[in-house]
């Protein structure tokens, strides 16, 4: 009975505020009748919730699907990403993409970096574990090919700290959520600031989190790739009890995957042909994965400056030493054209690729905890914790570095004093991450009547990282040696040694409060307003050890960072039911930061069922945004480089050409001046409810970026300098024209870029005698996709169709049961493109994950499967190599077996 009365009192509750034809007393005596028979009717209500929802959701289109006969004013009010106001899921004016948790076991995900990089919506690829990064344990979400910095991750609609491994704190780590603790994934690729503040600039991804669970649940998960007998593994646990008063649920997982090394696959292989067939390998022209790095003395010292000729050393600028043999790594000689220029000799290269891994391992070890009591009628209180271990494993090659030669090397048959060496001897670098994170939110939300409802929470999320390398090579420990004639050969080169250590961390403390009450009747309803106010705290620090930043460390440089940055934000949000087919949305945020400034970011939105026409809904957005430095990019330290690049406007002033490249002082640090990028957004959506049981939808999106925060190098600031006739202020000269330094580094870009694109959506369901059908398609036409051909010249070009961005991405899947037995498909596809130099055109790639199992009730449920079924490469070009390394998948197939047991 309580079930029904429930139910009743939430559509009377819907009807009251939104179409104005209750009346209060109705809805008071009927939540007193509830709370006569509530005894054990929170657990119930949960599971009523989670299988409502279940039903709801329909593949990653996130389109709400209603039953036949269902009435769509029954549906309880919720909180929908993109707005904190409670409103029925069909009331949203921005496009709310879903991807439910049936959705990634269907394509076989078994992380959130995997549920989201096959999405449409990453439309140019993203970050994943990149073996001997400083970030090699990280994986980001490119929302629409803008940077992950540009788009804002939530765990339940709120903010956690981001990775301070990836710029300062800017993105958000999604390797350290509990995949299988997630319940969906909302995403809104469309601006968000007015709601979230910074960061939100191309859109949210809220990570919703399973709560109230009531069970248990045992997941095992055993994978093996084809291609070089590298394993993944997963197992996780989810607990869970209530009762009338409150619910505690907790999961547990572990996941482990191996490292993948180059030298494993064909197309990241060191390899070399003598293409041009002129009896020479001419480095990195006729090689891949070989670098110059191995035994090069530069310069040589017998070189007489006679015209080049390949058969006699004197006329060699550049000498690969006696004995370059293809032993131990190294390859040779090669010739120096592209290196060192035309003709100027040889050099014994090192073939890195046979040793390094190109994507790093990665063993998580995560928890997530959800506790809800409710402490009075009208007040709840609500914990959510969560733990998260990250460790993964990289390995570059021996360190690369020049330096001078070793006393009594044989190889040195030419007395040279230095060169481009790899020092083998020391060992592989191995690099071992440990990420850690702590985040707790506490709550309390409540009632101050029937009209009007609040919140307030506290969040504390701490993010630890720290990066240990070893087997580097020690500038200090070399010139020991040479100074004091170490010739013991063991003692040499563990004076060589080196370990080096980042150790990052970003801790954020934030403050959040909001009331949400109804204003006033009009035609279509209540109109209702939410106001916030939020404050938060960050610290930032990433510390290089003393002899990385001082550049005593050979394969490896860095510098230190801190910084500190309080906020304090105000907003508001309303709805207006102005008619019964028409509702007008508008919000509006002020961020004050406590380093650069402050922001207002506005949005309006309309959402339209079009009378006449069943089934039909329009929606519109407009919102300006805006992205705060990285804590970073304003507080990090200056290094110092010898930066290649060409001097136009010097070389004008002195009548130079054609003009050279060379070395310039560059001093590339941090800029404690820069302000935020702004943005603005404009979206037009159309959806279609046909067949009862299906929906399509179009979305156009436009994103506008002004003042964008870009790393500019040497070359840009010459570039400036050229376009404005001398007058970069980041490049100094002397009385005659010569450049004295360049400070490179970020800065606030001043062209303004344009992006725009239409995503489309298509879901349903198929019932037949011989079973269940559900389909979902999503698609993403980018159409444009400005940048700049040389910065500050303000000459804009599309990169859309062009290796890197193309034009379609998509995505599409099909599950079908028959009473206890289910089967999968899921494919997903990227678009032929062409290089932006040449005419190389790019074939479409596809790639299909497929899996069928069996339900054996008590006894659990099977499933085998294989991603990337067909064993698809990823991408290559002309060469044989990977064309773009962010997009494709380079694992192979992996052929898996999965078992679940749940009651």
């Amino acid at each position: 009975m309580a079930i029904d009365l429930d139910s009743a009192l939430l559509f009377l509750k819907y009807s009251k505020r939104n179409r104005g034809m209750m009346e209060k007393e109705w809805e008071v005596t009927l939540k007193r009748v509830s709370l006569m028979f509530r005894k054990d009717s929170l657990r119930t209500c949960v599971r009523l919730a989670l299988g409502l929802s279940t039903g709801l959701a329909m593949g990653h289109s996130g389109l709400v699907l209603a039953e036949e006969g269902d009435d769509a004013d029954a549906l309880e009010e919720v909180v929908v990403t993109g707005s904190r106001i409670k409103r029925t899921l069909n009331s949203a004016s921005q496009e709310v993409i879903t991807i439910t948790a049936e959705d990634m076991r269907i394509t076989g995900d078994i992380s959130v970096a995997d549920a989201l990089r096959t999405s449409n919506l990453n439309s140019f690829g993203s970050f994943r574990e990149s073996s001997g990064n400083g970030a090699q344990s990280n994986a980001t979400f490119n929302l629409r090919g803008l940077g992950a910095s540009r788009a804002l991750v939530l765990v339940n609609g709120k903010r956690i700290t981001g990775s301070p491994s990836l710029g300062g704190g800017g993105s958000v780590n999604l390797n350290m959520i509990p995949f299988s603790a997630v319940d969906r994934i909302e995403l809104i690729a469309d601006g968000a600031s007015a709601v979230y503040g910074s960061d939100a600039v191309t859109g949210v991804i809220n990570i919703i989190m399973r709560k109230g669970y009531d069970g248990f649940r045992l997941n095992a998960r055993y994978g093996d790739r084809d291609r070089d007998g590298g394993v993944e593994e997963s197992l996780s646990l989810q607990i869970g009890a209530s009762s009338d008063r409150g619910s505690v649920s907790v999961a547990i997982e572990y996941d482990a995957r191996d490292e993948v090394y180059d030298g494993d696959r064909s197309f990241t292989a060191a390899r070399k042909s003598d293409s041009d067939g002129d009896g020479y390998i001419t480095g990195y022209a006729e090689t891949e994965g070989i670098s110059f790095y191995g035994y090069t003395l530069y310069p040589n010292p017998i070189y007489t400056g006679a015209a080049f000729d390949p058969t006699d050393e004197t006329t060699w600028q550049v000498h690969p030493g006696g004995n370059c043999s293809e032993e131990n790594g190294f390859q040779g000689p090669m010739k120096s054209d592209l290196v060192f220029g035309p003709d100027t000799g040889f050099y014994c290269g090192y073939a890195y690729a046979l040793v390094s891994a190109n994507r790093a391992s990665v063993h998580r070890l995560n928890a997530y905890v959800n506790a809800e009591y409710e402490l009075t009628d009208d007040i709840d209180a609500t914990v959510d914790i969560l733990f998260a271990n990250n460790e993964s494993f990289g390995r570059y090659a021996p360190p690369a570095a020049p330096g001078p030669t070793i006393p009594g090397d044989p190889r040195n048959t030419v007395g040279a004093t230095g060169g481009y060496f790899r020092w083998t001897d020391i060992g592989t670098r191995d690099n071992v991450v440990n990420d850690d994170l702590i985040n707790i939110d506490i709550g309390l939300d409540g009632d101050l009547s029937d009209d009007i409802s609040w919140e307030v929470y506290a969040t504390f999320s701490e993010y630890r990282s720290m990066s240990v390398g070893r087997s580097y090579l020690s500038y200090a420990g070399l010139e020991y040696n040479i100074a004091y004639d170490i010739s013991d050969f063991d003692t040499f080169v563990a004076n060589l040694k080196a370990t080096t250590l980042d150790d990052n961390k970003q801790k954020m403390t934030k403050y959040f409060g909001g009331i949400q009450w109804d204003l006033f009747e009009m035609g279509g309803g209540t109109a209702q307003t939410y106001w916030a106010m939020e404050y938060f705290e960050v610290d930032y620090a990433a510390l290089v050890d003393a002899q990385s930043e001082a550049g005593l460390i050979g394969g490896s440089a860095g510098n230190s960072a801190q910084g500190y940055r309080d906020v304090t934000a105000f907003s508001a949000e309303a709805i207006f039911p102005v008619t019964d087919w028409l509702e007008i949305d508008a919000a509006v945020r002020f961020d004050d930061y406590s380093d650069f400034g402050n922001a207002t970011s506005p949005r309006l939105g309309a959402i339209a069922q079009i009378p006449g026409v069943e089934g039909l809904t329009v929606k519109a957005s407009w919102g300006e945004g805006f992205r705060a430095p990285n804590l970073s990019d304003m507080y990090g330290l200056t290094s110092f480089s010898a930066s290649g690049a060409t001097d136009n406007w010097g070389c004008q002033l002195a009548g130079q050409d054609p003009c050279p490249s060379r070395q310039f002082d560059t001093y590339i640090g941090s800029n404690p001046d820069l302000e935020a990028e702004e943005s603005e957004t404009f979206s037009f959506g159309v959806e279609y409810a046909f067949f009862d049981n299906w929906k399509a939808s179009v979305n156009y999106f436009d994103v506008t970026l002004s003042n964008a925060i870009e790393n500019i190098s040497a070359q840009d600031q010459l570039n400036v300098d050229f376009n404005s006739g001398g007058n970069n202020p980041a490049v100094q000269r002397n009385s005659n024209g010569l450049v004295i330094e360049i400070s490179a580094g970020f800065q606030n870009g001043g062209t303004e870029f344009n992006y725009n694109g239409v995503d489309y959506q298509l879901a349903g369901m198929l019932e037949t005698s011989f079973g269940e059908f559900r389909l979902a398609m999503n698609a993403t036409q980018y159409m444009t996709y400005e940048y700049e051909l040389t910065y500050g010249g303000g000459d804009l070009a599309d990169a859309i169709g062009t290796l890197g961005t193309p034009e379609w991405k998509s995505n599409a899947s099909v599950s079908y049961t028959l009473d206890k037995f289910f089967a999968n498909l899921a494919v997903d596809y990227i678009g032929e493109s062409g290089d932006r130099v040449s005419d190389e055109k790019y074939d479409s790639w596809h790639m299909l994950n497929a899996s069928m199992g069996y339900d054996l009730d008590t006894l659990g449920t099977f499933k085998i499967g294989a991603n990337n079924l067909t064993d698809e490469s990823p991408l290559l070009n002309q060469f044989g190599s990977m064309a773009d390394e962010n997009q494709y998948p380079i694992t192979g197939r992996v052929v898996y077996v999965d078992y679940t047991l749940e009651f």
